[in-house]
């Protein structure tokens, strides 16, 4: 059975922070997952993910707070009773403006439509999103600072073929933004990063029919998203976080090699790939979040990536944790 899990780094080490899993009535086992946490300060922390529903064979939406000394479980929206839910994604300007995106799917895997719900600092309430005109999901989210929040995903047509999904919260309502696709590619979007209100960044993965992956890195310049060019690897992206005045780093997993943790950096003008840690610690990787330290202690990483050796299906399965101190962050 799964259990929350967070830790929280004091400068020299990782420290175990202890979520609470959530209980079932009935006596059911405790349980529960987190994707995605957001640290609006030392003692204003979320994080949210799911709970296994065994009484219901369904899957409900589960939200954490920290205060900087616990945690303590939040009610999220209830959905169908024969709907799963699964947040994924937070985004947020301030302790009662945050939101959280993700999926709803029947019986856990049918008909999935993208769910957005956001806390005004007393509780959590679910909103609509535009109708995507299939089965889609939304997997990342970020702020602009100004109000609105960009949120990304995938959508898929009578015949399977994923394409990328964007929809902005323009302060009143979610409204979809037209992307780049390139017919014949499944393509999916799984994060994004804000540099400024003409300056996006959404980052995925494009495959071609016979499964062979590659980066997919998209840009918002105020007024259309555009594709741009990306490292020529076999990859998918999976957590993008804006570092430095004008950089970007993105983390993913490559195929067909040993450790597949992948990490590119945006340097302003173009996407280069950066090397990933493989020794003993970092075998058998895989990189699906990262994150950029603003003002970081001295000597200690400026950006943190994090996965597992999950996708190796190598037992026992491992925390991954990378620290990367190349360009400083200004």
């Amino acid at each position: 059975m799964n259990v929350p899990v967070a830790e929280r780094f004091d400068g020299a080490r990782w420290n175990a922070t202890g979520p609470l899993a959530h209980r079932p009535s009935g006596g059911a086992a405790a349980n529960g997952k987190l994707d995605a946490v957001l640290p609006l300060s030392a003692r204003d922390v979320w994080a949210v993910g799911s709970w296994n529903d065994a009484a219901a064979f369904q899957d409900r939406s589960l939200a954490e707070h920290f205060d900087g000394r616990r945690w303590q479980e939040v009610p999220l929206p209830a959905e169908a009773a024969d709907r799963s839910a699964y947040p994924s994604a937070l985004a947020g300007t301030g302790p009662d403006d945050l939101w959280t995106v993700g999926v709803t799917a029947q019986d856990r895997i049918g008909a999935p439509r993208p769910l957005a719900y956001h806390w005004n600092g007393r509780a959590w309430s679910s909103v609509a999103t535009t109708e995507p005109g299939g089965d889609a999901l939304l997997s990342g989210a970020a702020a602009d600072g100004d109000g609105r929040v960009w949120a990304v995903g995938v959508v898929y047509d009578a015949w399977g073929e994923g394409r990328p999904l964007v929809e902005r919260w323009d302060g009143a309502a979610w409204r979809i933004v037209p992307t780049p696709h390139t017919a014949g590619r499944g393509e999916s979007l799984e994060s994004v990063a804000v540099l400024g209100p003409d300056d996006v960044w959404a980052v995925g993965g494009s495959s071609t029919p016979d499964g062979t992956n590659s980066p997919l890195t998209l840009h918002w310049d105020g007024r259309t998203w555009t594709e741009v060019a990306a490292p020529a690897v076999h990859a998918d992206l999976h957590g993008v976080t804006a570092y430095g005045e004008h950089g970007l780093i993105a983390v993913g997993e490559q195929q067909g090699v040993a450790t597949p943790a992948f990490t590119m950096r945006w340097d302003g003008a173009a996407w280069h790939a950066e090397p990933a840690a493989t020794d003993a610690a970092g075998q058998g990787a895989s990189l699906f979040g990262v994150a950029a330290v603003p003002h970081p202690l001295p000597g200690t990483p400026t950006a943190w990536a994090v996965g597992s050796t999950l996708p190796q299906f190598q037992p026992t399965w491992r925390p991954i944790v990378q620290g990367y101190g190349g360009v400083p962050v200004r």
